[in-house]
């Protein structure tokens, strides 16, 4: 092919645009123009190009398009181009030709090796088996299905399998059903009694009916029996409620009803004859309940139970009954507008005011206690501290000299103690102070401080700077005698303080555990919250309380522990006897009731008199009446109805009634009838005791008691009697003395003993209320008789009688169930034949030799013989055995045991009885007899096969195959193939997963095991043993025949194959000897730990061990308040407000505590932090631990305690007392007030804390002699 060069025709142009820019720059100094002209000239050269033609391709260089082209289309049925080699597709198993077109027929192939049908299929194919049959593992083999294994075939009762397919078969007593499936009863009741669970009733023609025993009733099923209910039936014959317990009908009765004599009626409960209805005026009963009603003139209360009086005067509708309100009633045109004092809501009536309980609902701010009351509460404090306002101040009792202390007071929160100089001890109060010795001592001198120099002392768990100093006093009575020349002297007036002292220790002489003034007290009778002391000698009143046993309340004006303490309530209000709180009264508050008017008088500067009945009081600015406790009314001219007090008459009284004659209207304080006492009256009075408040003592010889009431003296009958000559038994229901006790015995007692109360009970029940069944093997009356039931049989609790277990009958239950019967009362008949006998319990058949179970009606199977057919026949050579005995029968030609023996030479036929007749030398056949050995055999008597390579009569002929791979039968010389080969001339060996003769048997090994081809024997891959490679290495062993051993550590496995270790969570390395390193866990330690602050994790499951100090699930938190140490676990000790390190738990006082645990105050002497600071009081005053500040003793004053006060300003009028001779004297009779503590030295007939308390001068004047009497003897 000739053309024009593009290059050229480009070179070209480009020669000529230069030469003529070069021309034009020369035309400008020459002048003279050149020109070059070209000529385009074309040729024609001719080329041979080859190419192939379509679907045809060349490689190399090849001479021509030899290869078809393979495209996306080119292959079907799967098949994929083929880049190398001749072949133009490869195709997918199944498919041939060369675009892979043809469909593989493998079926043409010896059958696809299938033993039943091969199907073929395009691109595959699969074998089916015959019906009856199924494919085995391999998908080629069939082999039988086992019909019987699915749902029994379908069958009733008994399936059979047969080869390629199945039949039922029905026990005795049944036929088969058309449908060849269902089993039909031939005499329905005689077969396992028809299915009943008590008695089969055979109604004819193949039809029946179950039937049930007494009290028992059929269930829905019809066959099985079920108690019946007894209250189904008219309610059992029950008023009221019927309950089935075991069968039997209990009566109860509703709310307000009892049961009656014949436990099945319910009479009612007159509750107004009880006494409990706490009707204030009438009680009407109805029945099961009760209603109260009014006197006329009143009506009843909110409550249904009070009466109150109905105001007659009609003005408005807040007129009557204050309109129903319970406070405010203002009169609107829609009628009464109730409203509620201050501390009270509005009930949802909109009348009844209900108080609010501010301590409950959380509007007090009290810091100690919170006391509710109707229309407030009020705050209290815990002894020794002093309300202000919501919270509680310590009050100083030293400062306000209200301890009682006669020489030193040291104050501490919330109380106070009492110390004595040098030369003095306390007393039994705890706060006189007794002199050690025959006079006072002189008044200490003052003393001059000297600094001392500064020394450290070293004491457990302290650090002083100084040695402590230590507070001076004894314990012990010393002897009051100067010396031996001492001369007592009874009437010496000194020594009369000593026989009054010696007289105190004379009065505490009583016997360990008593005291009192007789002794006739002891720790047991301290009451009202009273405790014992330790040396137990005399009762510890708490707050409020005072006397010997803490039985009397604090006198009026007093309060507090041992009632030290003074009221100071005003305007008439009371204080509360526990924590001195002001009880104020209407219209008059504040905190000691200053705010308010006196009694009587109201206004600004309560000058206006209030216009009120019975001087109540009235509203301090308005002058509106407020009524008095105990009296309520328009005009508090009504006095509080009875069994009501208080303000308002609001409260009700919590007195027992039937035992109260009324209640005070103002305090509540119950009235007791005679014979009664006990705050509520609840209590009759103590044997010995009568009259009012139980204070007569009774009159009558010893033993008799006296009527609580009036004192007369009464003859007691025995327990269990009454009557005037006691000849007369309690009445059913009653026991005891008197006959006062109600016998507590259950529906299943006859009574109970008059005597004691013992229930008695019925026969067949026990325990204290008759409501237990007698205990299994015991039965009658009292539970006394042993049952004689045998064989697991229960025993009736009340006859004794035996209900037998299955499989027995006999009174005792002593009998096996007769031959042919089983079951539940034998009642069942046995199913077994052939004599067999069945389990008198269960029914199962017993077989008799040679007869197969279930029912023993078919002969055992060939091959098995003996009882049940479980033993197998040991019969060669075709013998059978006998199915009773076993013994094998032997066909002919054949002896022995096991028929394992040919006849012997001679002989032949059954039982090789027959005498051969053949000429000498000649064998005879064992089996026929015939002269010579049949073809195949030789010896004496042809007991031989022909030996290999010889077949036929006398084995005279030659065998045309021999070799490793086949042989020929000894009779006919038919060439067969050796185990593990096939084919015509048995030259192909056997195919993978065949072995056998003719390969006709799969392999059966897995997991890649490869089987020998001859026997079939399995030769297991690495990590399986077994004889088909089925079984896994044991854990820790691995390899072939898993001889080998794993070396993976604790919980470490191995692979069964290689042996590598598949480690346990938390260890790693090739034999999982190391632990995972720090900071991962887990499974081949493949996560990280998230442990914070040095916490270490496991390297198992990753949690976190936390360090000192800290917690959490990643020891992110700090411990809590309160704990230290590894993971916060332990608890801190620290006392008194200290503080520990969260790591180490030391503890970090406050100031005036030190110790390990701060356990320690600051010794006298010291306070601060760590108490190393140095008290600076003057004297040897002692100061406070926390603050240092000198705490002074009466006497002295100034900041270190350095002023001593002068005397004469101590001195009081003796009306007087206290700082500045401010407080009032209480001593009454001519009692002397001490004027610092205002403590009361009564005269000799007088006694108490205001010497308010008399003593009979005979009282006083044994006391006198007693106390001559124990000093002369001392």
């Amino acid at each position: 092919m000739s053309h024009l060069s593009l290059l050229g025709l480009f070179q070209y142009l480009h020669t000529m645009k230069l030469f003529i820019i070069v021309l034009s720059l020369f035309s400008l100094c020459l002048r003279t123009g050149y020109y070059t002209v070209y000529r385009q000239a074309y040729s024609t050269e001719m080329q041979t190009v080859y190419r192939c033609c379509p679907g045809w391709m060349q490689r190399g260089e090849e001479r021509g398009c030899l290869h078809r082209v393979c495209s996306s289309g080119t292959c079907f049925n799967g098949g994929k181009c083929s880049e190398t080699g001749d072949q133009l597709c490869q195709c997918p198993e199944g498919f041939e030709g060369m675009r892979c077109q043809y469909d593989i027929n493998e079926c043409a192939d010896s059958n696809g090796g299938c033993e039943g049908t091969c199907c073929n299929t395009i691109g595959s194919f699969y074998c089916r088996c015959p019906d009856g049959m199924k494919l085995g593992a391999d998908g080629k083999s069939c082999q039988d299905k086992d019909e019987c294994e699915e749902l029994n075939g379908g069958c009733q009762q008994t399936c059979v399998n047969t080869l390629g397919s199945y039949h039922c078969e029905c026990s005795e007593g049944f036929r088969i059903h058309a449908d060849a499936h269902t089993c039909i009863a031939v005499n329905s009741c005689s077969v396992k009694n028809g299915g009943c669970e008590h008695r089969c009733v055979d109604l004819g023609n193949e039809q029946y009916k179950c039937e049930c025993r007494s009290n028992y009733q059929l269930k829905r099923d019809g066959k099985h029996c079920e108690l019946k209910d007894p209250c189904k039936e008219h309610n059992g014959g029950c008023a009221h409620i019927c309950s089935n317990v075991n069968g039997q009908a209990q009566c109860s009765c509703r709310s307000g009803f009892k049961i009656g004599a014949d436990f099945k009626r319910c009479e009612d409960i007159d509750e107004c004859v009880s006494g409990q209805t706490k009707c204030a005026h009438g009680c009407v009963n109805v029945p099961g309940s009760f209603h109260c009603v009014c006197n006329p003139g009143f009506e009843l209360g909110a409550d249904g139970k009070q009466c109150y009086r109905i105001e007659m005067e009609i003005v408005n509708g807040c007129e009557k009954n204050n309109g129903g309100c319970s406070h405010h009633c203002e009169h609107t045109t829609s009628g009464p507008l109730c409203s509620c004092n201050q501390g009270y809501h509005l009930a949802d009536d909109l009348k009844t005011c209900i108080d609010t309980d501010e301590c409950e609902n959380g509007e007090a701010c009290c810091s100690h206690y919170c006391k509710n009351y109707p229309g407030g509460y009020e705050c209290g404090c815990r002894p020794g501290y002093t309300p202000n306002g919501c919270t509680c101040d310590d009050i100083d009792e030293c400062v306000s000299e209200t301890s009682g202390c006669s020489q030193y007071c040291v104050n501490t929160l919330g109380s106070y103690e009492c110390f004595c100089q040098v030369g003095f001890r306390l007393d039994h109060d705890q706060k006189s102070c007794l002199p050690l010795y025959e006079r006072q001592l002189e008044e200490e001198e003052e003393v001059v401080d000297s600094e001392d120099e500064a020394e450290v002392l070293r004491l457990p768990d302290l650090l002083f700077r100084r040695p402590p100093q230590l507070l001076h006093y004894t314990a012990a009575l010393s002897r009051p005698y100067d010396d031996d020349t001492y001369t007592y002297d009874p009437e010496h007036p000194q020594n009369l303080e000593q026989r009054e002292e010696l007289t105190i220790i004379s009065k505490i002489m009583c016997e360990e555990g008593s005291f009192g003034d007789d002794c006739g007290v002891s720790c047991e009778d301290c009451a009202n919250g009273g405790v014992c002391a330790s040396e137990r000698d005399r009762c510890v009143c708490g707050p409020g309380w005072t006397g010997v046993t803490c039985n009397d309340t604090c006198a009026e004006g007093t309060y507090g522990v041992q009632c030290n303490s003074l009221c100071v309530c005003k305007n008439g209000g009371r204080c509360d006897p526990v924590v001195g709180k002001c009880l104020c009264p209407p219209g008059v508050h504040g905190l000691h009731c200053e705010n308010g008017c006196p009694q009587g008088f109201y206004g600004r500067f309560c000058r206006r008199r209030c216009n009120c009945p019975n001087n109540g009081h009235c509203h301090r600015l308005y002058g509106g009446c407020l009524c008095t406790p105990g009296l309520y009314g328009k005009f508090c001219h009504l006095p509080c109805p009875k069994w009501s007090h208080g303000v308002g008459c609001s409260e009700e009284c919590q007195c027992v009634q039937e035992n109260s004659l009324s209640c005070d209207p103002q305090k509540g304080t119950c009235i007791c009838k005679p014979g009664y006492n006990g705050d509520r009256c609840q209590e009759e009075c103590d044997d010995g005791y009568y009259g009012l408040g139980c204070h007569e003592r009774c009159n009558c010889s010893d033993g008799e008691p006296c009527d609580p009431k009036t004192g007369e003296c009464q003859k007691t009958c025995p327990a269990g009697y009454h009557g005037e000559k006691c000849q007369l038994v309690c009445e059913a229901g009653f026991w005891g003395v008197g006959c006062d006790s109600v016998c507590w015995c259950g529906s299943n007692a006859v009574t109970c003993e008059a005597s004691s109360g013992r229930c008695v009970c019925e026969v067949g029940y026990t325990g204290e209320q008759c409501d237990k069944k007698c205990p299994e093997g015991h039965y009658g009356a009292e539970c006394k008789l042993a049952c004689e039931c045998e064989n697991g049989a229960e025993c009736d609790h009340v006859s004794g009688a035996c209900t037998c277990t299955a499989g027995w009958v006999g009174s005792h239950c002593e009998k096996r169930c007769p031959v042919g019967f089983y079951g539940q009362d034998c009642v069942q008949m046995c199913q077994c034949g052939n004599e067999a006998q069945c389990h008198h319990i269960t029914g199962a058949c017993r077989c008799t030799p040679g007869w197969a179970p279930p029912q023993c009606i078919l002969a055992c199977p060939a091959g098995t013989f003996g009882p049940n057919c479980s033993q197998s026949c040991g019969c060669h050579n075709g013998g059978s055995c006998d199915p009773v005995s076993g013994q094998c029968r032997c066909t002919p030609g054949w002896t022995g045991t096991s028929c394992q023996q040919t006849c012997a030479s001679g002989w032949f036929g059954r039982n090789c009885e027959q005498r051969c007749i053949c000429p000498g030398g000649v064998a005879c056949d064992h089996v026929t007899g015939r002269c010579g050995c049949p073809a195949g055999y030789t010896g004496n008597s042809c007991e031989t096969m022909c030996p290999r390579g010889r077949f036929g009569l006398n084995c005279s002929q030659m065998c045309t195959c021999s070799g490793d791979q086949y042989s020929c039968h000894h009779v006919t010389g038919k060439c067969t193939c050796l185990p593990g080969y096939y084919g015509y001339r048995c030259h192909l060996r056997c195919r993978e997963g065949t072995y056998g003769p003719y390969c006709k048997k799969r392999c059966r090994c897995a997991n890649g095991g490869q089987c020998d081809f001859r026997t079939g024997s399995c030769i297991c891959q690495p990590g399986y043993l077994g004889p088909n490679c089925s079984t896994s290495c044991p854990t820790g062993r691995y390899g072939r025949d898993c001889a080998q051993v794993c070396l993976c550590g604790e919980e470490g496995q191995c692979h069964p194959e290689t042996g590598r270790c598949n480690c346990a969570p938390g260890r790693t390395g090739p034999s999982c000897e190391q632990v995972c390193p720090r900071g991962r866990y887990g499974a081949q330690c493949r996560s990280f730990c998230t442990c914070s602050n040095g916490g270490v994790c496991d390297p198992v499951n990753g949690t976190c061990r936390c360090g000192l100090g800290w917690t959490g699930q990643h020891c992110e938190k700090v411990c809590v308040p309160g704990r230290y140490g590894v993971n916060c676990e332990q608890q801190c000790v620290c006392q008194n407000n200290g503080t520990c390190d969260r790591f180490t738990g030391c503890c970090s006082c406050p100031s005036g505590y030190y110790g390990p645990a701060c356990q320690h105050r600051c010794p006298a002497g010291f306070f601060g932090e760590l108490c190393a600071q140095s008290c600076d009081c003057k004297h040897g005053h002692l100061c406070d631990h926390v603050t240092g500040q000198c705490v002074c003793p009466p006497g002295y004053q100034g900041d270190k305690c350095e002023k001593r006060a002068h005397k004469h300003t101590l001195l009081c009028d003796s009306r007087f007392y206290g700082p500045g001779c401010s407080f009032r004297c209480q001593c009454a009779h001519g009692g002397q007030c001490d004027q610092r503590t205002g403590h009361c030295s009564c005269p000799l007939t007088w006694m108490g804390p205001t010497c308010e308390e008399g003593v009979s001068v005979n009282h006083a004047s044994s006391k006198f002699q007693k106390r001559r009497r124990h000093i002369s003897h001392s």
